[in-house]
């Protein structure tokens, strides 16, 4: 949990919640796009003002900084928030680029359209919840003395105290009724909650503008039961030009089971590895998929997938940023595709 600002380019007065929309539209990891060039004098001086920040160095804040092709995401922690967030927001207008800041629905826009930068106002009172919610969750986790499940009920239990919602990664609330089923199998979508009504509501939202409402769908239906609707729609997002959507719904289609699907999952690891343009990271989820789906067809298959990826994989030294993606490619292929 971070405090998220977003720095873009705007060329007309924006409120809030247009910004939003222009956020959205401009943001996304599409392959084959590069970034909008109005950012580079801003991510050239908050580099020189932070050296390393965007790389994690060790003289670095602690925050993550994410560059999509038409925004600079920000994800503040939040002992330097107060700190931090005026910098930012300084330096993006100083430089003619707005800034939208959801945690306090405010948007902050250059001269001509705005008259001063977004600065600390309001900050203090976010850092205080967080601070209070983070004090919780940390009480969760030791609470009776043992992780595992008993640890998860009592971070649940602390979370709504202080009146937070605990939410799963797959988009519901964790409510005291579906706990034991959540807590089985957190890579399942709640079988209580797998109704017709919730289905058409997220296949209907596979077809969203927002990307955060795609994304929340395609993660929801990948955990899904076998369902013939559920597969026909995750299998159309094989060929999305978004990583997450790929990624996420080969994950479904293994999870489907449908030992047919493996040649299309098998071309998205070729879409999204090195040799058609990708990057170990994005090949890595899909790849995983063509294992698993391999797996029922015998271990002849699982050995040619295997190979068929590091072919595509290559040999060349993967980008800094991708390290991390390449170590867990060398650990589902079997070893380095690379020398030394």
């Amino acid at each position: 949990m971070t405090f998220d600002l977003t720095v873009f380019p705007v060329d007309r007065a924006l409120t809030y919640d247009e910004a939003a929309v222009a956020v959205e539209r401009a943001s996304g990891w599409r392959l084959g796009f590069g970034h909008d060039r109005r950012l580079d004098p801003f991510l050239s001086a908050i580099e020189r003002r932070f050296p390393g920040i965007r790389l994690g160095g060790p003289d670095a804040p602690p925050v993550e900084v994410t560059v999509t092709r038409g925004t600079v995401v920000f994800g503040l922690g939040w002992s330097i928030v107060e700190e931090l967030a005026p910098v930012i927001c300084d330096m993006a207008y100083g430089l003619g680029l707005a800034v939208w800041d959801p945690q306090r629905e405010s948007v902050g826009l250059p001269a001509p359209f705005g008259e001063a930068p977004l600065g600390a106002d309001g900050l203090r009172a976010h850092v205080d919840t967080a601070n209070a919610m983070l004090g919780a969750v940390v009480a969760g986790s030791l609470g009776g003395g043992t992780g595992g499940e008993t640890g998860q009920r009592s971070m649940s239990e602390q979370l709504r105290s202080i009146g937070a919602r605990r939410l799963s990664p797959l988009g519901f609330e964790i409510t005291p009724d579906i706990e034991d089923e959540v807590f089985a199998d957190p890579s399942r979508y709640p079988r209580s909650l797998q109704t017709p009504d919730r289905k058409a509501e997220l296949l209907a939202d596979l077809d969203a503008q927002s990307s955060g409402d795609r994304h929340v769908a395609v993660a929801a239906l990948a955990a899904w039961d076998p369902d013939r609707e559920v597969a026909a729609a995750l299998r159309r997002l094989l060929v999305s030009e978004d990583v997450f959507e790929t990624g996420t719904a080969a994950s479904g289609l293994a999870r489907q089971g449908d030992l047919t699907d493996l040649p299309a999952v098998l071309a998205a690891v070729h879409r999204m590895s090195p040799a058609d343009g990708g990057s170990p990271s994005a090949m890595l989820e899909p790849l995983r998929a063509a294992i698993v789906l391999a797996e029922q067809a015998g271990p002849e298959i699982v050995l040619g997938v295997k190979a068929q990826a590091r072919a595509w994989r290559g040999t060349a030294a993967p980008a800094r940023w991708e390290r991390e993606a390449d170590v867990a490619l060398d650990l589902l292929l079997g070893g380095p595709a690379r020398a030394g």
